[in-house]
């Protein structure tokens, strides 16, 4: 396969191109077809009307381009990223939608270390409750610990209606959107607060 490159010249009538063989492609680069003369004696192209309007072909094997990644390419063409969490500052409904995601793996582990605990384990859950009773924690650290333990699950549910209500087309205006994240922030911090009481 080869490039026909046609060399700037002065052409001072139309021409047709026809190719025919289809494994060769026509490349012109930068080709002065007006034949008009400017004020300084030369058209457009900077020919002079003294000038013979031949063209030169030059036959050049085609070598294709560099393998280059998609970043390296997208680099190279000067092209914007992609928005991500590295350009963009972090703002409070993106950091709700993390938190929901990693409140919902917590919970998912809750959940596979209770079935497969009460599956594989020799005694039954009540043992390791006693267990854990038998270790006389003091109640600050107990208190801590309800609250570590509860948080995913109670930040889960409030923000989970908030999605829920964004599927069903309500609380989409910017101003619910923040509303609800505090609402559901606060309640949160109550109910967890609550339960780490009794």
């Amino acid at each position: 396969m080869f490039h026909i490159l046609l060399k700037k010249t002065c052409f001072r009538e139309n021409i047709a191109f026809k190719i025919f063989n289809t494994n060769r492609l026509l490349a012109p680069s930068s080709l002065c077809l007006t034949g008009r003369v400017t004020l300084s004696g030369k058209d457009p192209c900077g020919c002079d009307g003294s000038q013979g309007g031949g063209n030169k072909i030059i036959f050049k094997p085609y070598i294709p381009p560099p393998k280059k990644s998609h970043d390296e390419k997208n680099m190279s063409l000067n092209r914007p990223m992609s928005p991500h969490l590295t350009i963009y500052a972090p703002t409070l409904p993106a950091m709700t939608s993390i938190v929901q995601r990693i409140t919902g793996i917590i919970i998912t582990f809750y959940a596979l270390l209770l079935g497969c605990g009460s599956l594989f384990l020799s005694n039954g859950v009540e043992t390791y409750v006693s267990m854990i009773q038998s270790l006389d924690l003091s109640r600050p650290l107990i208190f801590i610990i309800k609250i570590i333990l509860g948080v995913p699950f109670v930040y889960h549910y409030f923000n989970g209606i908030r999605f829920c209500m964004w599927n069903a087309g309500r609380w989409l205006e910017m101003k619910d959107v923040y509303a609800t994240a505090t609402k559901s922030f606060v309640a949160t911090a109550v109910v967890t607060l609550f339960f780490a009481f009794i």
